[in-house]
């Protein structure tokens, strides 16, 4: 029945999402289009590489930049909804280096310069960049770019995302050498903007897969600013919706450029000049175009003035808003402050989050940059509004939107932190976006959850709901409650038991009589249905958990006994995968999953199942088992999820100091598995060289939270230390920024 039930589940998730596409599927999506939800194994960028070496962000706004300082994605007004930037990738060469589908996406900074001998142009990405952080405690990345030494030229982008606004602002430095020729300089700055305000039911694409060719462009002159926007039906409500993005620079501009997209131009668009070839070609100009439709790109100008030590400094800013009224709105506001005044305040702010938080107790500061990276990571993936967490900010693979599965980890390290509110809140967003009576589903049976679920609730992705995220639910919704004390925490279980009594029925009746085991259903976001450990050990999680919710709440209905009595045979369909010649679990059926990992689903039966003590010897062979395949595993050509079993094994180890042990794989990950700003990936690849390369939707905020979560049972914890000094200050009081930047 469950096999039955997933298969017509996914047919009918698909139909619905047609059915909102006026009967038709887009033509992104399938097999050959850059939406294909059947393939075997996504998480190895089948939707395209993850162009994102760092992050800025305050929940409203959001920015993923590359290695070079490019946006390749520009979410607002949340993580989840929407990407407002255009850019596609198609491939990585041998070197892991990104490919594009067209020379002009995304957003970023360019220099014109005049010399005795003419005028020359460069976008900056061209030249070589190094990429870091302001502080290991910010999300603002600083990138720093050297011209060829000819010219003499150097200059440092600083990012930022000022608390409470929808603006995101971009600090730049520049410099010239004693012997610099250049006399003149300006910066260009350029925005392939994408503005969308809909989504569509069970397939995330509107905003990087199929970008609409409905777009709106204008340069407002009393504003100084380029106002990109879209307006329409978001297909997911049947509401009106629209939304605006602002460029513009802290003072008036020199030129502008408001055109269609030369290289992916809309079909009746206005076919304005691309601002993008303008500024590549000689003259170098800006042609002042004010109007564009279709798929539009915007471009500004603004003259540099060099001081006597030869430094000089702009700053854009991008700012969001439901329509250009308020986007222009937002863009005066982050104008009115000073790049230095909003910089203090994102300390303020980050300080105010992580001074209550816990790190790990580690000599090795990669390790403890990384475990500060997943905490950032984790308050940069949250949306206020409702309490949901996306998986990442992400588009290519398509990941803004919350997983239970993940969230239930996310949510322990919040609870671990004292963000007790934020769990609460998080978990009511469970609550109602499950299946009930008062939020029914055509597609899924009472009790489950949708496999992802957008910001707002709208089923996110295409299967309709999955058995181990049905147990994880259970689990999460309980495990807060062991955080919580006083009236608040009986308040809160009342609320949350009725979701976790509807799952904990549907699991008990979803019985493989047979066997014992749970019912044939989609595993692990897998569209094959499938019968294995992963499955089981998640549901025997979630049963547990409701048994001691009910004792909590004093439930004394027959119920309970069911789930009791059903527990019981699915500890003894769990016991008989027990394979004494290996001293460890087997799979089950796991056909055709190839999410399964043998080290992932026993490291989850190690920790948080905990399907026996730890002095069992069945459970002393699983941990065994579980991290001689681990090590295996990060020796291999590729992987993912190491987290997973490096978690389970360091709780099987009882913590520090038996599982010192572990932290010499804990240092490997840290040092190895991310990118060189301490990002993970959902996954690895080695490279030809033989360097292993974080790949899929970095930072991916899940990885972050088992490296977190495992760096503390490893290590042990302590409060959170703050680095003592940072790039902008020691720029400042060098004498390497302007002093009116510093003020």
């Amino acid at each position: 029945m469950g096999a039955r039930l997933a298969a017509a589940g996914v047919g009918l998730a698909m139909l619905a999402a047609a059915q909102a596409e006026a009967l038709s599927p887009p033509p992104t999506l399938g097999p050959g289009g850059c939406y294909d939800p059947t393939q075997s194994n996504a998480d190895f960028e089948a939707y395209g590489p993850t162009d994102v070496n760092a992050q800025a962000g305050n929940n409203r706004m959001t920015v993923n930049e590359n290695s070079a300082g490019t946006i390749t994605v520009l979410k607002y007004p949340n993580p989840s909804l929407y990407n407002q930037i255009k850019y596609f990738t198609l491939s990585r060469d041998a070197r892991g280096r990104v490919r594009t589908r067209f020379p002009n996406e995304g957003s970023f900074a360019g220099i014109r310069w005049t010399t005795r001998r003419g005028a020359g142009f460069a976008w900056l990405r061209n030249w070589r960049a190094r990429q870091g952080w302001d502080s290991p405690d910010l999300p603002v990345p600083v990138t720093t770019y050297r011209a060829p030494r000819r010219l003499g030229l150097s200059v440092t982008t600083i990012d930022l995302a000022p608390p409470r606004s929808d603006a995101f602002v971009r600090e730049l430095w520049i410099r010239r050498s004693r012997r610099s020729p250049v006399r003149h300089a300006s910066v260009i700055y350029f925005a392939n903007f994408n503005p969308v305000a809909n989504h569509i039911p069970f397939l995330p694409i509107t905003d990087w897969c199929s970008p609409g060719s409905d777009q709106h462009a204008a340069y407002d002159r009393p504003g100084r600013a380029i106002v990109s926007s879209w307006s329409g039906v978001d297909q997911a409500t049947g509401s009106p919706s629209s939304v605006a993005v602002a460029l513009g620079f802290d003072r008036p501009d020199s030129s502008h450029q408001v055109g269609e997209d030369a290289y992916d131009p809309a079909p009746g668009g206005s076919r304005g000049s691309d601002g993008y070839d303008q500024a590549r070609t000689p003259p170098y100009r800006l042609g002042g175009g004010t109007e564009a439709d279709g798929q539009t790109t915007a471009a500004l100008t603004r003259a540099l003035r060099f001081d006597r030590s030869r430094r000089a400094a702009a700053r854009v800013v991008i700012a969001g808003g439901a329509d250009a009224t308020r986007a222009l709105a937002a863009l005066r506001r982050a104008r009115q402050a000073s790049f230095a005044a909003q910089l203090a305040a994102g300390r303020r702010d980050w300080h105010r989050f992580l001074a209550r938080t816990r790190l790990p107790v580690s000599s090795s500061k990669r390790v403890m940059d990384v475990a500060k990276r997943s905490l950032i990571s984790l308050r940069l993936a949250r949306a206020p509004d409702t309490g949901a967490i996306v998986a990442s900010a992400n588009t290519q693979g398509p990941y803004g939107e919350d997983w239970i599965r993940d969230g239930a980890f996310l949510n322990r390290v919040l609870d671990l932190n004292g963000f007790r509110s934020w769990v609460t809140q998080h978990n009511r967003f469970y609550a109602r976006v499950q299946t009930s009576p008062g939020n029914p589903s055509a597609v899924r049976p009472p009790g489950n959850w949708p496999m992802a679920s957008y910001a707002d609730g709208v089923d996110g992705a295409p299967i309709p709901w999955e058995i181990d995220e049905t147990g994880l639910g259970i689990w999460t919704l309980y495990d807060h409650w062991t955080f919580l004390r006083g009236a608040g925490a009986r308040a809160y279980l009342q609320g949350v038991y009725p979701a976790i009594v509807r799952s904990a029925d549907f699991l008990t009746s979803c019985e493989d009589p047979t066997s014992g085991m749970q019912c044939t259903a989609n595993e692990d976001d897998n569209p094959t249905p499938s019968q294995s450990l992963h499955g089981a050990e998640t549901v025997y999680l979630g049963l547990r958990s409701a048994i001691a919710a009910a004792h909590a709440i004093g439930d004394r209905d027959p119920r309970v006994g069911r789930w009791q009595a059903r527990l019981g045979r699915l500890r003894a369909a769990i016991d008989g995968l027990y394979d004494p010649s290996k001293r460890a679990y087997r799979e089950g059926n796991s056909s055709g999953n190839a999410y399964n990992l043998d080290y992932g689903d026993g490291g989850w039966l190690l920790w948080p199942v905990r399907f026996r003590p730890y002095g069992d010897p069945r459970m002393r062979g699983e941990r065994a088992a579980v991290e001689s395949a681990m090590r295996a595993a990060l020796k291999g050509p590729r992987g993912q999820y190491e987290g997973k079993a490096l978690l389970g094994v360091a709780y099987a180890y009882g913590g520090p100091p038996s599982a010192a042990r572990l932290r010499g794989t804990l240092a490997y990950m840290a040092r190895t598995l991310t990118t060189p700003t301490g990002l993970f990936g959902e996954s690895w690849t080695r490279l030809r060289s033989g360097r292993p390369l974080p790949v899929q939707d970095m930072p991916h905020v899940w990885e972050h939270a088992l490296f977190y979560m495992a760096a503390l049972r490893i290590d042990g914890s302590r409060p959170y230390s703050f680095a003592r000094t940072d790039a902008f200050t020691r720029a400042c009081r060098s004498g390497a920024a302007a002093p009116a930047a510093c003020r």
